[in-house]
């Protein structure tokens, strides 16, 4: 892992991003899902046993999504949950370290999906 992270710089992160729920994409959820599940299995961390569900639950008309997570001791806890009210979730069930995977995974994600909108936006100016 990277740096430590906070649940609130990780929202602060898509707050400044200017994305919305409207620019998540299954495939943006894919990515991201993939994203976590590598973090947490380089991580090593619940015995090395960390991962991600491979199934998003999508809720209806991109209001909102919900990936799950498990390990050698869950196996269905919340990694992500974008809200339909806006809100976005972190593992609330996990200590500091425990989220550090999911913080670092979705603001890189984050950081991916705002450079991909930038430069189509730049290519549509053109």
């Amino acid at each position: 892992m990277s740096e430590q992270h906070t649940r609130d710089q990780a929202r602060a992160a898509w707050a400044a991003s200017g994305l919305t729920y409207s620019d998540i994409t299954v495939d943006n959820l894919r990515m991201l899902r993939s994203m976590v599940n590598r973090a947490m299995k380089r991580s090593g961390l619940m015995q090395g046993s960390y991962r991600a569900h491979q199934r998003w639950t999508i809720k209806s008309n991109a209001s909102g999504a919900d990936l799950r997570c498990r390990s050698h001791y869950f196996d269905d806890r919340q990694a992500i949950t974008f809200e339909p009210g806006g809100f976005i979730g972190f593992a609330g069930w996990a200590d500091e370290w425990n989220v550090q995977p999911i913080l670092d995974a979705f603001i890189k994600w984050v950081a991916i999906l705002r450079a991909y909108r930038d430069s189509n936006q730049a290519e549509g100016a053109q």
